[in-house]
């Protein structure tokens, strides 16, 4: 087979993408007109979330750029061996559906909690000074790596916006702006309520083009056996799941620790409506990831029997994979034009994340900072929220224009670092006692500064068995710093 010539994106492409743009700026904002206006609604609309929205923007907003450009890039290089990847997060994911989120809420609704850190203070028995100070911690670890987890999306974003206009990298940065502008205007107006039904849309949107996109790959090859042949004739460790090692392997199901310790996957849980009705986001979760993971994989697969070496790749870059394969694949078999909607597939896993994160920043600036606890009620928290969620913004645009590395390997510290941070001590909470102060504090510090020792002095490709033993010896800390039962 032939690798089909790669061209900068037509005229159509960029039209159909521009409409998908305002599409999701018109979704945010007419579900914004839906708020009360305090900030209950504006950082959790309301609790008044259905299942299926639930659902699909938890999944959206958890799975990002990473997805769709690094595990694809990561499928690519590893062949099955990426497989692993999936089932970890999955797993889990399907637990929080059905066990930990209802506990979550409620104790998010007993406490009059509306963030992750007001949890988790309210988890800790102490005096209210100590409490304030988990409080303030637990924000301060988010912002430090939630901003770099924004700032990694709006790389990703810049790269989509380069490949549709085919600037081919050259932007001089004004692709990171208008991404960060698009996804800041929806966030800033509507708050959780926009944020979540933009989701919706973007999950729709990125099922679409992972699956469609490689469906439009085998066909090219002429069936799934003839994928198979080029792939072997590459190199055929491609098609052994376990070529890369069980280190690979393991590291890959160890991705599935951080998912219970992710503030905007976590918030989800807490806005849903009905907790009895939390089986059907399950499920419904459950499949919409399953069907993502798939078509991430199968992407990279083909992706790789078309561009068998880097250098067939624009930039040498395997994060520039599916924008060229959507370009390349919608020219020969369908329309060029159609090219623009499976890029907005790519943009949509970048605006699900960083809408939410940006809310969750937003959120831990105007409310977990303060000196005591906000009231969840409090109206006029437009000001503050939204200055905060603009402060982000810029933070993660120089951080964007800075980073230097795949978003693979710096989605997948912030990944760790806020697992490993949160994930075990909310765990014990949920499921135990309460813990004390001091041990909060330390298992939340060991968490996030030893994920990013480990990765700054070992300097791994990305985070990922890494994950297992620091949520080991944070889960630790929290059970031995749990109240004694009463006798």
């Amino acid at each position: 087979m032939n690798v089909p010539e790669s061209q900068g994106a037509p005229e159509g492409a960029l039209l159909l993408f521009l409409v998908y743009l305002a599409g999701m700026v018109a979704i945010g904002l007419v579900a914004a007109r839906r708020g009360r206006g305090d900030e209950e609604d504006y950082f959790l609309g309301g609790r008044r979330m259905s299942p299926l929205v639930v659902a699909l923007s938890a999944v959206s907003s958890g799975r990002s750029a990473w997805l769709v450009l690094g595990a694809s890039g990561a499928a690519w290089t590893s062949g099955f061996g990426a497989l692993w990847l999936f089932p970890g997060y999955i797993a889990a994911e399907l637990w929080m559906f059905l066990s930990m989120g209802p506990r979550l809420r409620a104790a998010s609704v007993a406490a009059g909690a509306i963030t992750i850190p007001e949890v988790i203070a309210a988890g800790c028995a102490g005096d209210a000074g100590s409490r304030r100070a988990v409080r303030r911690t637990a924000a301060l670890v988010i912002l430090a790596f939630t901003v770099t987890y924004v700032g990694a999306q709006l790389l990703a974003g810049g790269k989509t916006l380069d490949a549709v206009l085919g600037l081919g990298g050259d932007s001089g940065g004004w692709s990171l702006i208008a991404t960060a502008g698009v996804v800041t205007t929806y966030t800033l107006l509507g708050g959780y309520r926009a944020v979540a039904f933009t989701d919706v849309a973007q999950a729709l949107f990125m099922v679409l083009g992972l699956v469609v996109l490689p469906i439009l790959g085998v066909v090219h090859f002429g069936g799934w056996a003839e994928l198979l042949d080029a792939l072997r004739a590459i190199d055929p460790a491609l098609l052994d799941p376990t070529g890369r090692g069980w280190l690979y392997a393991f590291g890959g199901l160890a991705i599935g620790l951080g998912s219970p310790g992710q503030p905007a996957i976590l918030v989800r849980h807490m806005s849903l409506s009905d907790p009895a009705r939390a089986r059907i986001a399950a499920w419904t979760g459950t499949g919409w990831n399953a069907v993502l993971a798939l078509g991430a994989l199968l992407t990279g697969l083909v992706g790789r029997a078309l561009y068998p070496s880097l250098d067939t790749l624009p930039g040498g870059d395997r994060e520039q994979l599916y924008a060229t394969l959507s370009r390349d694949l919608s020219a020969e078999l369908l329309f060029a034009g159609f090219a623009g909607v499976l890029l907005a597939t790519l943009f949509a896993a970048v605006m699900s994340t960083c809408d939410s994160q940006l809310l969750v920043v937003g959120s831990s600036l105007a409310r977990d900072l303060d000196k005591t606890s906000a009231d969840p009620k409090r109206q006029g928290s437009g000001r503050g929220a939204r200055a905060s969620v603009l402060a982000a913004v810029v933070v993660a645009l120089v951080l964007g224009t800075w980073l230097d590395e795949l978003v693979f390997g710096f989605v997948l510290l912030a990944w760790a670092a806020l697992g490993a941070a949160f994930g075990p001590l909310l765990a014990v909470q949920l499921y135990s006692r309460p813990v004390r102060p001091p041990a909060a504090l330390a298992a939340m510090l060991v968490g996030a500064c030893g994920t990013w020792l480990w990765w700054y002095v070992d300097r791994p490709p990305a985070m990922t068995w890494q994950l297992a033993p620091l949520c080991a010896v944070v889960f630790a800390i929290a059970w031995v710093g749990r109240v004694p039962v009463a006798r």
